[in-house]
């Protein structure tokens, strides 16, 4: 079953070309597209220092972003309304501190959350809270796409990086519209182990038959990390084979602790040039 309401989280200081995927993913699967539009409110200055004078400059700050903000949403309906796509745009300025809440509280109400990337790098503070709200609090997939400007095609040449737990299993079956196009699904275990607790008398084989059952080619292979990064063993990969789409399971121990440590989500969030497929 093809997505059929998207919801596309973006920056205040990205321009309508930024939307260029968002829109070839709606058109390609006739979806009702959203964009939410997030701009932080400015910090409020400690009372203490300054006094009313600078509660003044941020009530006049405040202003400037929200007229910033009403022309964004202005330009990205100018270029959505040539798409003859089903759309709407939603611009808010919300709290660093509440912003997770306002992106789930959208999130929600779609099949397939986008989170579109500006930069290259580490992630930004938007970017971290979109990616936190989506997966936690919303229930859906998170598509997050690195930074380009152009159309994309997903799922034409996809890999799903299984380790048989709960967040990849569910990743694979949220993935199915966009693996649904693909010639050769790859499937790609690292370190597998042998086992009816881990992956069986031979690992990728239950999940290969239930995507063959989709009428889908599936190609399984393993590798070893060799005390390589997780993350740094699936972006060679997909590199190797050229993907347009690649499908894991995110944050399979607790938020804490990944905040703290980091962990393959985020090393693939921050490093890899192939969108992401989501679930958690």
């Amino acid at each position: 079953m093809p997505f059929k309401t998207l919801l596309a989280l973006t920056e205040i200081e990205t321009g309508p070309a930024h939307l260029e995927p968002a829109i070839s993913i709606a058109r390609e699967n006739a979806a009702h597209l959203s964009v939410l539009i997030v701009g932080e409110v400015p910090h409020l200055p400690f009372y203490g220092y300054g006094g009313h004078g600078y509660v003044d400059i941020w009530a006049e700050e405040c202003k400037q972003r929200e007229a910033v903000l009403k022309a964004a949403a202005e330009e990205m309906n100018t270029r959505l309304a040539r798409e003859g796509l089903s759309f709407d745009i939603r611009p808010h300025l919300s709290h660093p501190e509440s912003e997770d809440n306002l992106i789930a509280r959208h999130a929600i109400y779609c099949d397939l959350a986008i989170v579109l990337r500006s930069r290259k790098g580490e992630l930004n503070s938007v970017e971290a809270k979109a990616i936190d709200g989506a997966l936690f609090e919303s229930g859906r997939p998170v598509l997050f796409v690195p930074q380009t400007d152009g159309p994309i095609t997903l799922g034409e040449r996809a890999l799903i990086a299984w380790n048989a737990h709960r967040e990849a299993a569910r990743a694979t079956s949220d993935a199915l519209p966009f693996l649904m196009s693909s010639g050769v699904v790859n499937v790609l275990i690292v370190d597998p182990v042998v086992g009816d607790d881990d992956h069986g008398e031979e690992p990728g084989a239950d999940i290969a038959a239930v995507l063959s059952r989709h009428g889908l080619n599936v190609s399984v292979s393993s590798v070893a990390s060799a005390g390589r990064p997780v993350s740094q063993v699936l972006l060679e990969k997909a590199r190797d084979l050229d993907v347009d789409l690649l499908v894991l399971g995110a944050y399979g121990h607790s938020r804490f602790r990944q905040n703290i440590l980091g962990g393959t989500t985020r090393e693939m969030l921050e490093n890899s040039n192939v969108p992401l497929l989501l679930s958690h």
